[in-house]
Order: C-alpha cells, then sequence, then structure tokens
C-alpha cells in the first residue's frame, strides 16, 4: 500500500477516521493525504461568515485550514512519516471520488457520519456514496 486518503470535517466521527487512516500508514508505511472538502456550507453558514468577514473565501480557506492543521497534528502524534494536506470544493462525495482517482489512491478511509444526523438525512450520506463509487477499498469507521 502506497497512498492512504482520509477525509475529514473535524468532527468525532472525523477524527477518529484521521486516527485510524493514520495507524495504518504507520503500520503500512504509506503516504497519508488529508482531504477537507471545503465547499459544503449551508446559507446560514454562509450568511453568518459573510457577515464576519468581508472576504468569504479567505474564510473558508481558513477553516479549512484549522480543520487541516488539527489533523495533521493527530497523525504526526501517532507516528505517520509523510502528511499532504488537501483541501477540496464543491460537494463532498464527488471531490473526495475526483481526489482518490487523481492522486491513485490505495484505500480511502472516512467516518460513518460527519456534522449530523439531519445533513445526512437530507443530503444522503457521504460515506455510503464513497462506499459504492471509490475505485479503492474504502474503510469507514464508526
Amino acid at each position: 500500500m502506497q497512498r492512504i486518503i482520509v477525509a475529514t470535517d473535524g468532527s468525532s466521527g472525523a477524527n477518529r477516521a484521521v486516527d485510524t487512516a493514520a495507524t495504518l500508514a504507520k503500520t503500512s508505511g504509506a503516504d497519508l493525504v488529508i482531504l477537507t472538502i471545503g465547499g459544503n456550507i449551508t446559507g446560514a453558514e454562509l450568511r453568518e461568515l459573510a457577515g464576519a468577514s468581508g472576504d468569504l473565501s479567505k474564510t473558508l480557506q481558513e477553516a479549512a485550514n484549522k480543520v487541516l492543521g488539527q489533523a495533521r497534528k493527530r497523525a504526526l502524534r501517532i507516528g505517520v512519516r509523510t502528511v499532504k494536506l488537501q483541501t477540496g470544493w464543491g460537494d463532498p462525495a464527488e471531490t473526495i471520488i475526483d481526489t482518490v482517482r487523481r492522486g491513485k489512491a490505495d484505500m480511502l478511509v472516512v467516518g460513518r457520519r460527519g456534522r449530523g444526523r439531519l445533513s445526512g438525512l437530507l443530503l444522503g450520506s457521504v460515506s455510503q456514496k464513497l462506499a459504492t463509487l471509490a475505485p479503492c477499498v474504502v474503510v469507514i469507521v464508526p
């Protein structure tokens, strides 16, 4: 195994996925790519962010960088040798699948649920879509 991608949104389930992916990467000697998707945000969240800052794109990138930075710290504490950080934009499932394909990942690790039950019910489960569509092994962490 050469490359593992883990997708995170900073939630507790995603943190467990980062820990699992980091352990697998350390054990197998694989490179770890930590991915967060910045484009899946509600209208209410956009209005709040726009009110707090004049530059919405900068604010969104800063939020993504914060999620990635915390995930990187988790992975490095576990002892991963190589960690790459990446931000994607757009539909989470489509963006993750595209990243897996372009990155030629051997494995994708995701949490079972992200931000909440209601958004999962309304939008469908990203992890379910990934398990169905990903061109590699998918590990879904509860």
